[in-house]
């Protein structure tokens, strides 16, 4: 028996040897990539275009409250083979990630007909299987939740029945983009979130909400270049204490990517 064990002993230093050996690997220099030149310049780029886009949105939704913007600009990597074998990494990505939230309160389905409307002369247009409008989405809720209400049936509400409270989401891309933004491909998706409590607005902040708080990634292979961030959970139930409805539109630019070489 315990020479089985020496020989079991024995052996599983041998392969968690011969494991580190394997993974021993550097990530790709992500901070050399972050900061050349073109980077920089793309970079630039993609912050006035999501500054242009999220003002304008803005300035169309007079009847919204403005509570806030955040920013997370970073360039990573990632370990997609991280157990057994050689490292491998994937692409060098550089997406910039703002959040525009704003509160509103009056009817839901005027307010997400006019929000359909904002985004539509805006040139951004749903993409996915699922209803491609905020409109859709909530009727389509509405539908999968139940039967109406009768107490809001006899009252003549407008809400979407069924689907209380609101909590619903969707995503867009520009008209002039063939397609949805590949997941460590170049391009832009807008998703826009409608939430009314006990719910928060699902967004793609670009860092890590921890327990509310947002806090930046930290595996290997991460470089923040910009990071305003805000707490959506805080933002959210400040804006509840005042109106009925918070909106998250999440501005996701993927504007530069580096290959990186296989092992």
């Amino acid at each position: 028996m315990s020479v089985l064990v020496a020989v079991g002993v024995v052996g599983a230093l041998v392969l968690s040897a011969f494991w580190h050996i394997e993974r021993t690997s550097d990530p790709p220099d992500v901070g050399a990539f972050a900061h050349s030149a073109a980077t920089r310049t793309a970079g630039e780029a993609a912050a006035r275009k999501s500054s242009t886009r999220l003002t304008n949105l803005t300035s169309a939704l007079s009847w919204a409250v403005p509570l806030g913007t955040s920013v997370a600009d970073s360039c990573q990597t990632e370990d997609r083979n991280p157990f057994f074998g050689p490292p491998h990494w994937a692409p060098i990505n550089c997406v910039r990630s703002s959040v525009l939230y704003l509160a509103f309160d009056g009817n839901i389905r005027t307010r997400l007909h006019q929000l359909d409307a904002v985004l539509a002369r805006q040139e951004w247009t749903g993409s996915g299987s699922l209803p491609n409008t905020l409109t859709g989405m909530a009727t389509w809720m509405s539908q999968a939740g139940g039967d109406p209400s009768p107490a809001a049936s006899r009252q003549g509400s407008t809400e979407p029945p069924g689907s209380q409270p609101i909590c619903l989401s969707t995503t867009y891309g520009p008209v002039t983009q063939k397609r949805v933004l590949p997941h460590g491909g170049l391009g832009v998706r807008l998703s826009v979130a409608v939430a009314e409590l006990p719910c928060t607005p699902h967004v793609e902040t670009g860092d890590i909400q921890t327990d509310g708080m947002p806090v930046k990634a930290t595996r290997d292979g991460t470089a923040y270049l910009t990071w305003r961030p805000l707490s959506t959970d805080a933002v959210s139930r400040s804006a509840f204490t005042a109106h009925r409805y918070v909106a998250a539109f999440s501005l996701v630019d993927s504007y530069a990517v580096q290959p990186t070489p296989k092992t």
